[in-house]
């Protein structure tokens, strides 16, 4: 089974180094390029559109992921699971392919929205009309056909459990469609260094992996892994100085899959939210600060977080240790921790830190917003 598992992650890998080259060359030769400007961190321009070979290696890996639970017992999946493998991979060609048309002729904040809504929508698949859970099937929980939050487990005797779907299934599309989108902008927002969205990515992949592998769900522990193969991929082309970026293309499609990966087979929230609690947290605090200041969320600046630490003096790679080292802690401890109150209390202790170094960063070097 570890040899199985191991195939996905080096498709993944393999599949997307060796394309990365060659989508940086026809890049070049398009002239398809990221100019530096005020915003950006990069010196000189470099080729975008490493997200395509991002999205190839995911897709083979995900397809291998169909294919090696054969002939393991323990491994083997319901038509229902193939079927939401199915949407995932819809609704990342759907990300994919507009947001790559959004790398070389700029699309309005509006219309990639909507098309990341839409996306969301194809995960959650027949759900949006059937309001149904399947009945379990020799003692395994079958749930929605579709891809969908119905619920999440609290530490507070009175409330075990918040069921979105009993209370009313309505409620579990929404909690589903604002996890995704809000998951796939936060991966986008934090692709403003070299290596800093693929490297988080792939930490956050691994851990849900772990979790998933720790629940039995040995199937879906392939979903994750595929998309920290095409993570690991495209590193080596990316890390400082960066020989070619992802684009919106790769960051959004990543975003998406790995908001997927912590719910398709029960939600992993507590888990996604440890791991990737900086992005996130950096993300609600963008959105906040831009509001307060008069301007739009989708505003393009330079205070992220990682602009912040740049501007402080830390160097790039720097930076980007940061992000990883808090994502390894902050991942082991939801991996490690006993039960729900200790993953509640690191949650708090990881909010309260990155509060009290945002609320630092914005007085020490306070950003005039600038919009596009």
């Amino acid at each position: 089974m570890i040899l199985r598992f191991a195939l996905v992650l080096a498709i993944g890998a393999s599949i997307t180094f060796m394309l990365t080259p060659l989508i940086r060359a026809w890049a070049i030769r398009r002239g398809l390029y990221d100019i530096p400007e005020a915003r950006r961190v990069h010196r000189i321009p470099t080729p975008r559109l490493g997200g395509a070979a991002m999205f190839a290696g995911f897709m083979a890996a995900l397809g291998a992921a169909v294919v090696v639970p054969w002939g393991v017992p323990q491994m083997q999946r319901f038509p229902i699971e193939s079927f939401r493998l199915g949407l995932l991979a819809a609704g990342a060609t759907l990300m994919w392919v507009v947001m790559t048309i959004d790398d070389i002729k700029k699309l309005s904040a509006r219309f990639r929205l909507i098309i990341q809504i839409l996306a969301a929508l194809i995960a959650v698949g027949p759900y949006l009309w059937e309001w149904t859970l399947h009945p379990a099937i020799n003692g395994v929980d079958v749930g929605a056909r579709g891809i969908i939050a119905t619920a999440f487990n609290t530490p507070f005797p009175m409330f075990r459990q918040i069921n979105f779907h009993e209370i009313w299934p309505p409620l579990a599309i929404g909690v589903t469609i604002f996890w995704i989108v809000g998951m796939t902008n936060a991966l986008n927002w934090i692709d403003g260094l070299d290596g800093l969205a693929a490297g988080v990515t792939f930490i956050a992949a691994i851990v849900l992996a772990i979790h998933t592998y720790s629940l039995g769900q040995y199937s879906l522990v392939l979903v994750p892994l595929a998309l920290a193969g095409a993570c690991l991929g495209f590193l080596p082309h990316n890390f400082h100085p960066a020989k070619i970026f992802m684009g919106d293309g790769g960051a959004m499609v990543i975003g998406y899959s790995l908001a997927i990966c912590s719910i398709i087979g029960g939600a992993k929230l507590a888990t996604a939210l440890l791991v990737l609690g900086v992005p996130l947290l950096d993300g609600v605090w963008m959105i906040i600060w831009r509001r307060v200041r008069g301007a739009g969320a989708s505003v393009s600046d330079r205070a992220h977080l990682h602009h912040r630490l740049l501007d402080l003096g830390l160097s790039q790679r720097q930076v980007v240790a940061f992000y990883y080292s808090v994502s390894i802690l902050f991942g082991s401890l939801g991996l490690l921790l006993p039960d729900s109150w200790w993953k509640l209390g690191a949650l708090a202790m990881l909010t309260s830190l990155m509060i009290g170094l945002l609320f630092y960063l914005a007085r020490k070097q306070p950003q005039a917003q600038k919009s596009l």
